[in-house]
């Protein structure tokens, strides 16, 4: 009898302690392209939330400008950036935009307004893309925003 209580403590502490550990992964952020997350989601909504993306980018001049060349013209980095969960998203949606020549705005509203990840944004912008090739480019744009990032930060 006592080695049965100790087995089923034993298995309630390790599901416990295994389902903390699981929750804590799942805090650190990740890629996941297809699928509605961003790059660093977790890492980043720690140290900002979506009203500041626009301000943290244009204390990094370098990062402002860049950005500030793939949009178009007069657009504002501050309202630009409003509504994207991280930095990251945002990034990367600004390269979306300019590499497939996809409206900015229209990419915002379907990945802010509608909930849309990057991939399913692209595909339905883009219908006559693939579902693999526009997850593919939304994985190159989230590696252009995670090489343009780690410098300024």
């Amino acid at each position: 009898m006592k080695s049965v209580i100790c087995s089923v403590a034993f298995v309630a502490c390790f599901s416990l302690s295994t389902s903390v550990l699981a929750q804590g992964r799942g805090q650190a952020g990740g890629l996941r392209v297809g699928h509605g997350g961003g790059i660093g989601h977790a890492a980043n909504t720690r140290t900002q939330t979506k009203a500041d993306i626009g301000q943290k980018i244009t204390e990094h001049p370098k990062l402002a400008s860049k950005l500030q060349s793939l949009l178009p013209a007069g657009t504002n980095l501050d309202a630009a950036a409003s509504g994207f969960k991280n930095m990251g998203q945002f990034v990367a949606a600004v390269h979306v935009s300019h590499n497939l020549n996809i409206p900015f705005d229209q990419l915002k509203e379907k990945m802010v307004t509608d909930h849309k990840s990057l991939g399913g944004a692209i595909h339905e912008l883009k219908p006559g893309m693939t579902k693999d090739a526009a997850d593919s480019e939304a994985q190159k744009a989230v590696a252009q925003a995670k090489e343009e990032t780690k410098s300024q930060f």
